[in-house]
């Protein structure tokens, strides 16, 4: 991402957190904003070499120096005025200097606050002015000499010039502790140590910096809204948003608020606040794609698909190739149109165009999961084996894998897997899958008590009812599992009411009532693909061929890489005589 002044990108518009900060005018602040407070602040203290002289600005006071080291807004308006003389003639030629490093400081770090001071010309050639200028090419320049605070802090003003470099990150981190370890209460070293922090990606490191700022520059907007970006991007979305909200109060067409705002609110699930904030950026920057990307996204999680698509089309018209565009558009034709195959093209063009991108592939393992298909040559399973690799955490690789390994039977394999991320989750999928495991493999105590505590938990929630009846069914309590049965069935809707009368099968005293339960399983879910198999089994011990095939087509139509159902059919084909 970019620093400073520049536009901050985020490159996972999917995954959460997601953010794009874009370049706005910085307005002033008229006021003052409650920040929360932690008191633990990260300083490193290097031993410093430095001479306490000031050779270059002997003749200025201790005092305008100690204001100026500071390097607030505030502090450095009273160095300026206690400097300050009625006739340009007047100036030293290092009081020119000093007031013109003011100037630049001001300038560079705190855009939002006004020079109020004439600043005298100087031709004068210093190592104060070369290493702001050189900050301001995107170079940390390393030849000020070190001999005061200034020259052991300018350099790394390099910081906010936005260019993305970080060769010289050690080295500035290391000048700016020696100058914080001089002046401790420098808001100017605090502020840029928590942007070098920031930079570096320690979040809480820089979120300390940035509060050892806010004690003595708590009016300061580039103050707060550090605090507020830095708690976004540690995670702290409900205290990120407040603040940004508290600042934007002021400030309401400051764009970066904005999209901190926008997508605060999202990663907490306000879609509608979202889309509010998403408008009000769109109505500043109309050509701000990304943001017509992200009103997508969230008009999805709305369920308006209808306005996503007009957005996506929108921004096909500028750019068809954009892995952010493709995933939202394969998303579209999964979810509203129901179109797998056209979801399984747009993914494999993203696979194509993206090799190895963990978001795309976790959506295209999701795709051929759903799907029952191929993509680029991979099964769902080889995908999400694919994303754990790169992201062995992944709870939703994992879910499809463990899915992907009961489909194919693979029990054992299943099990190692589920057991492994069991303890990390409370997700009922999980759970369930768990326990669809446990009884294929005749772990009924095991299976029992997951499905004893999902129950518990949650005891009007249709996985736990499902689960929990599975394990009452499979262990022969019949009549507690009949009673249950009984009581869920009236009020449950087509799929539940499928898998209740699949269930019920089960206990039927006749073939008639087995597969009058199954018949009405299918009648409620036509694609319940356990009704259809048992039928076929029960056809298939009848030796009744063309039905045990009729409902085993269904299977295969449903489940059509499962190589044990295509082995079955084969099979069946062959006593056909087909």
């Amino acid at each position: 991402m970019s620093r400073g002044k520049g536009r901050i990108t985020f490159s996972a518009l999917f995954a959460v957190p997601l953010l794009f900060f874009s370049c706005a005018s910085t307005p002033k602040p008229d006021g003052t904003s409650k920040i929360p407070s932690d008191d633990s602040v990260v300083t490193v203290t290097i031993p410093s070499s430095r001479k306490e002289s000031r050779a270059y600005f002997s003749s200025i006071s201790s005092r305008v120096m100690e204001l100026v080291e500071i390097g607030s807004p505030k502090t450095l308006r009273q160095a300026a005025s206690l400097l300050h003389k009625s006739v340009q003639e007047e100036y030293e030629t290092n009081e020119r200097v000093l007031l013109a490093v003011c100037a630049e400081i001001m300038h560079i770090v705190w855009p939002s606050e006004q020079v109020t001071w004439d600043v005298p010309q100087s031709d004068t050639v210093n190592p104060y002015m070369g290493a702001i200028d050189s900050a301001r090419r995107g170079i940390y320049d390393s030849s000020t000499g070190n001999s005061d605070f200034l020259t052991i802090l300018l350099p790394s003003l390099v910081l906010l010039s936005g260019v993305d470099r970080s060769d010289y990150y050690d080295v500035s981190e290391q000048s700016l502790s020696q100058a914080l370890s001089m002046r401790p209460d420098s808001v100017l070293a605090n502020y840029l140590l928590g942007k070098l922090k920031s930079a570096r990606k320690d979040y809480d490191a820089a979120f300390s910096y940035f509060e050892q700022c806010r004690k003595y520059a708590a009016e300061v907007f580039e103050v707060k809204f550090a605090l507020a970006e830095t708690l976004f991007l540690r995670g702290d979305m409900s205290r990120s948003l407040a603040l940004s909200e508290e600042l934007l109060s002021s400030y309401p067409q400051n764009v970066q608020l904005l999209e901190i705002c926008a997508e605060s609110s999202f990663a907490l699930g306000k879609m509608e606040k979202s889309e509010s904030y998403v408008v009000r950026v769109l109505s500043l920057e109309p050509e701000n794609l990304r943001y017509v990307l992200f009103r997508a996204r969230i008009l999805m999680e709305k369920g308006d698909f209808i306005r996503a698509a007009s957005l996506l089309d929108a921004y096909a018209r500028n750019d068809v190739s954009s892995k952010n565009y493709l995933v939202l558009r394969a998303r579209l034709q999964r979810d509203w149109n129901k179109n797998n195959t056209a979801a399984s093209e747009t993914i494999a063009s993203a696979m194509n165009l993206y090799p190895g991108d963990s978001e795309v592939l976790l959506l295209a393992a999701q795709i051929a999961s759903s799907a029952n298909t191929s993509i680029n040559g991979m099964d769902a399973l080889e995908i999400a084996q694919k994303v754990l690799e790169q992201d062995p955490s992944s709870l939703s690789a994992a879910k499809i894998c463990i899915s992907e390994l009961i489909r194919k039977g693979e029990w054992q394999k299943a099990y190692t897997m589920s057991l492994g991320i069991m303890g990390r989750s409370s997700d009922s999928e999980i759970i369930s899958n768990h326990i669809d495991i446990c009884l294929a493999l005749s772990k009924f105590t095991e299976a029992t008590e997951c499905a004893d505590r999902m129950y518990k938990n949650a005891p009007q929630s249709e996985a736990a009812q499902q689960a929990y009846i599975k394990v009452l069914v499979a262990t022969g309590q019949r009549s507690l599992a009949k009673q249950m049965i009984a009581s869920l069935m009236d009020g449950s809707g087509a799929r539940m009411k499928s898998f209740l009368y699949y269930q019920r099968s089960f206990f039927g005293a006749t073939e008639d009532e087995i597969l009058g339960d199954l018949r009405s399983s299918l009648t409620a879910n036509p694609r319940n693909r356990d009704a259809l198999f048992r039928l076929y089994k029960i056809y298939y011990a009848k030796k009744d061929w063309r039905r045990a095939q009729y409902y085993l087509k269904q299977v295969v139509a449903l489940d059509p890489l499962n190589t044990e159902v295509l082995r079955l059919n084969s099979e069946l084909n062959s006593l056909l005589g087909k």
